[in-house]
């Protein structure tokens, strides 16, 4: 079972990813709610995935994931945000994000759901 760590700061979309997520049997390992949290639950979970925001407080997802691929370099971390910048999604993707979805992920679009198990499954390389 493909292990996930969940990194939002809104803990409505925190709590609506993980009932996604477990439905589609996911083993859901954490969830942070900014990037330092989610680095020390990174380093003690070790995920297969870490799904991540950007606009968090006390460091925001870009600057997470940089730091997370530089304490493991192997990584699978898929960005998972509102922000539609084509400049900050170049530099989250140039940093070594697997991925970006779009939120919002809506638990009863098929289409939405089908993305992220997609996405998931090919950042940790299993065949879609």
């Amino acid at each position: 079972m493909i292990r996930v760590l969940i990194v939002d700061d809104s803990r409505f979309m925190a709590k609506a990813l993980r009932t996604v997520l477990e439905g589609l049997e996911y083993n859901v390992v954490g969830v942070a709610h900014d990037g330092l949290e989610a680095l020390a639950l990174y380093s003690e979970q070790k995920p297969d995935v870490m799904l991540l925001d950007i606009t968090m407080p006390n460091m925001d997802g870009v600057e997470c994931l940089q730091r997370a691929l530089q304490s493991d370099p192997e990584a699978s971390v898929i960005m998972l945000s509102a922000i539609k910048d084509p400049e900050i999604i170049d530099q989250c993707m140039k940093s070594g994000a697997k991925a970006f979805l779009q939120k919002p992920i809506r638990g009863t679009s098929p289409t939405d759901i089908c993305r992220l198990s997609e996405a998931i499954d090919q950042a940790v390389g299993k065949a879609v």
